[in-house]
């Protein structure tokens, strides 16, 4: 039977527009590999960036609390005049005196609290009458030493250490977020990469479909051997698979803008990224009790943590040493000597030798009631019991998570090797069918049914491929070997 007028396919226009649209976008694309992708991602992503000022600026906080540990050196120069008004028999006198004084001295604290000063002074003074100025000097050496409060390294360090260990807990911060964002941007890229594959798919059996509708028009209108049913059965599928290639070009513009966004792109230039190359083999999967150890060793996130707590113990050890009473010992040791231009010319010394004065003693302070150094030092204990919990809380879900993610992977390969062989039935199947139709022994709805399982299992396949390949993707971020896959475009992690 031959049919009198032509189907009307109005999908063909807009199909038009999208191959076109396909053609200037490829045209414009860039392509790069998923190690160019981190690497872009290493310079230009604003989180990580955020991360490593954040380290730098705890090593500026180290820097400092060690030059706050260094001698300072102080000096002074002071100037006075003073008049003083005194009655005699004559009346009311008045007198003047002026008085210059320096200073220099050297200050510092040892590891265990000794707290030293070396210094000198000298002083001249000169008054109404006085036939010239006259002269003091004085070298003086005292130390004090504290015995309980504020005494050993543990309470002076305490700052240094701190400081350090926030340091450390900042710079494995900025190592899990490189590794963190590593993961985003492959996630992302592999995604992109999917989302390509399937608009290939989609074209591939649009293709398809176009010649068997072609071929049912052919049959039915020139031949005379098919029938109108075959041809809008065939004109269906064609309209599917067009409104599905249309979707998934959608897709792959949202995918393209997700990758862009994690490599700190704007969206208008994102959409023209394309990946490049085929998935890698990432290696055999090592055994559970191999992650689980590789996990305690190398995972940032754990790294952090015990950073984390290494401060919180320096600050107990600060908090406690507070809450003790401030008991310091005392001395200081100095010479001096005095002349004047009217009684003693030169240097020349009274009695021929200097004067010498010793001070020693204690100093007391204890805190009326208490004051708030106990719950300080109470407080700083349960915060540090709380850091260990979370700590013991976060390896063992971190040991849970390795444990399903390799399950996963095992199940993944499984999965790609029977979504594999899925495809390859599903491929003969589509095939045996054409054939069949050709002979007038299947309909084209058998047709249509066996193109739509190849396509479907085409999907899955690579579907399979991509949650195989980013499963191991975080895992090997969970157990902190993404940060070595990528060494070469990552930021250099802490040793």
């Amino acid at each position: 039977m031959t049919l009198t007028r032509s189907v009307p396919l109005p999908w063909l226009a807009s199909l038009a527009v999208i191959a076109t649209c396909s053609l200037s976008s490829a045209a414009r694309a860039e392509t790069l590999t998923a190690e160019q992708a981190v690497g872009r991602a290493a310079s230009q992503n604003p989180s990580l960036r955020a991360a490593l000022l954040e380290a730098t600026a705890a090593r500026q906080a180290v820097a400092a609390e060690q030059g706050a540990r260094k001698p300072t050196l102080s000096a002074s120069v002071t100037g006075q005049y003073t008049e003083a008004l005194r009655s005699g028999d004559a009346g009311a006198t008045r007198s003047g005196s002026t008085t210059v004084a320096s200073n220099v001295a050297l200050r510092y604290t040892t590891d265990i609290g000794t707290g030293l000063e070396v210094g000198a002074s000298a002083d001249t003074a000169w008054g109404s009458g006085a036939r010239g100025p006259a002269y003091t000097a004085e070298a003086y050496v005292s130390a004090r030493q504290p015995l309980l409060r504020g005494a050993g390294t543990d309470a002076v360090l305490a700052p240094v250490v701190q400081a350090e260990a926030s340091a450390v807990a900042a710079e494995r911060e900025r190592d899990l977020a490189a590794s963190r964002t590593a993961l985003d941007v492959l996630d992302a890229y592999w995604e992109l990469w999917y989302a390509e594959q399937a608009i290939g798919v989609q074209e591939q059996a649009l293709a398809a479909a176009q010649r068997q509708l072609n071929d049912a028009k052919t049959r039915a209108e020139t031949l005379g051997t098919g029938t109108r049913v075959d041809v809008l059965q065939f004109s269906t599928s064609a309209g599917s698979i067009a409104d599905a290639l249309s979707q998934a070009r959608a897709t792959r513009s949202a995918r393209a803008i997700a990758l862009g966004r994690a490599l700190g792109m704007d969206p208008g230039r994102a959409a023209s990224l394309s990946p490049a190359g085929a998935p890698p083999s990432l290696g055999a999967l090592p055994a559970t009790d191999a992650l689980t150890r590789a996990a305690r060793e190398r995972s940032q996130e754990l790294a952090a943590l015990r950073a984390d707590l290494e401060a919180q113990r320096a600050r107990v050890s600060s908090a406690e040493d507070a809450d003790q009473v401030k008991l310091d010992v005392f001395t200081t040791a100095s010479v001096g000597t005095l002349w004047a231009d009217d009684r003693l010319p030169g240097l020349s010394l009274p009695g021929g030798r200097p004067a010498f004065s010793v001070l020693g003693g204690l100093d007391l302070e204890l805190p009326f009631g208490g004051g708030r150094a106990p719950a300080d030092a109470a407080r700083a204990r349960t915060q540090l019991a709380v850091a260990e919990a979370r700590y013991q809380a976060r390896a063992e879900a971190i040991a849970a998570e390795i444990t399903s993610l390799r399950v996963t992977l095992e199940a993944a390969a499984d999965q790609v090797a029977l979504a594999m062989e899925t495809a390859r039935l599903a491929g003969e199947l589509a095939e045996a069918e054409r054939q069949r139709l050709l002979l007038g022994t299947s309909t084209s709805a058998d047709v249509v049914k066996a193109e739509q399982t190849l396509r479907e299992a085409e999907l899955r396949k690579l579907r399979a491929v991509v949650t195989a390949l980013t499963s191991r993707f975080q895992l090997d971020h969970t157990t902190g070997a993404l940060l070595d896959r990528f060494a070469s475009v990552l930021p250099r992690r802490s040793s």
